[in-house]
């Protein structure tokens, strides 16, 4: 029970701590850039911890198990959880790069010089 309270409450908890963080920042484009960044960064670790220890758990396994079957139910087991790690990946680089390509289009022509 306690693991089915903290996996609704913990993902909800970090986007209303990264909205404060930028809410209160000073530079909000950048902190929103960094954020957006430091997501991506956590959906790839997370991607890569998942195919990591795939490889662990299946040398972990004695030679009487099949390690078809058992890289089967693996991947069924954590499927959604790589599905997951690849749209927190996408959707924090698409947030950086659309923030970051809006800052650039926006940013204020110098001024013209008068006579």
């Amino acid at each position: 029970m306690p693991l089915q309270v903290a996996g609704l409450w913990l993902p909800l908890a970090a986007v209303l701590l990264a909205v404060a963080g930028i809410l209160l920042a000073l530079h909000r484009r950048r902190a929103v850039i960094l954020t957006s960044l430091g997501t991506a960064l956590a959906g790839a670790l997370l991607a890569l911890a998942v195919t990591v220890t795939r490889g662990i758990t299946l040398d972990d396994l004695p030679a009487t198990v099949s390690r078809a079957a058992a890289g089967a139910v693996y991947d069924a087991l954590t499927h959604a959880l790589r599905v997951a790690a690849w749209v927190i990946l996408g959707v924090g680089l698409a947030t950086a790069a659309a923030v970051w390509l809006l800052r650039r289009r926006r940013s204020p022509a110098p001024p013209s010089p008068s006579k």
